[in-house]
């Protein structure tokens, strides 16, 4: 199970500190996306993560800096989509794959069927009421994910986003998810409180929790 951090829109101070404290304990995905910033702040973003870490950051825009930094890849939604960015790039739908990693955002199971193989995941969102954008409440049936996620199709790996809280965890485990992704849980109280110590507590109460229910599922396949 994958567990992901999305950053907030917005910046907040001490962020860096966080983030690198983190990666620290065991964040191995972490999605940037920062609302109308433009290359050199990006860029600057970039050069306050830890140069060990860099290679588990995917970027949502600005995709020049991720052979420039060392980056895991990039991710797209239906705003800007792949094949926008190889349009923009003067290039064929059928090139092969313009970075390591690719993931997309979506919000609904017909659209998880109609999407390549190409992506490594795809967020779903919101699998539970969002925690940062406050009124965007989930519409999905814990039994229409779970019929649909525990099917074994050609598809990418699924991540749960929003609401994502130590309280659903078992929820995205039993559903079927590949991962879950952190945003509001973390950066929102955060944001409020400045309270670092918190924050790092919450990422790896939530990480303890995916780390031991893997280990009780594994458990009776190693008995058998």
């Amino acid at each position: 199970m994958k567990l992901l951090l999305i950053s907030n829109f917005s910046d907040i101070p001490h962020e860096h500190y966080v983030l690198n404290l983190l990666f620290c304990e065991g964040l191995r995905y972490f999605h940037l996306r920062k609302r109308d910033y433009t290359t050199h702040q990006m860029a600057n973003y970039i050069e306050q993560i830890a140069e060990p870490f860099r290679r588990y950051v995917v970027l949502h825009s600005h995709f020049e800096l991720i052979d420039e930094f060392g980056l895991m890849g990039a991710h797209f939604t239906k705003k800007f989509g792949y094949d926008d960015y190889l349009r923009s790039r003067k290039l064929p739908p059928d090139s092969p794959p313009a970075f390591n990693h690719l993931s997309f955002s979506l919000h609904s199971i017909p659209e998880i069927k109609r999407m390549p193989a190409l992506y490594n995941y795809l967020f779903l969102s919101p699998v539970f009421d969002s925690i940062s954008n406050q009124g965007y409440n989930s519409k999905f049936r814990t039994q229409e994910l779970k019929s649909f996620l525990t099917q074994k199709t050609n598809r990418p790996e699924v991540i749960a986003l929003g609401g994502i809280t130590d309280e659903v965890v078992n929820n995205v485990f039993d559903a079927g998810f590949d991962g879950m992704a952190l945003l509001g849980h973390i950066w929102t109280t955060f944001e409020r409180t400045q309270d670092i110590v918190q924050a790092v507590k919450r990422f790896k109460t939530i990480n303890h929790l995916i780390r031991s229910r893997e280990e009780a599922t594994a458990l009776p396949s190693a008995a058998a």
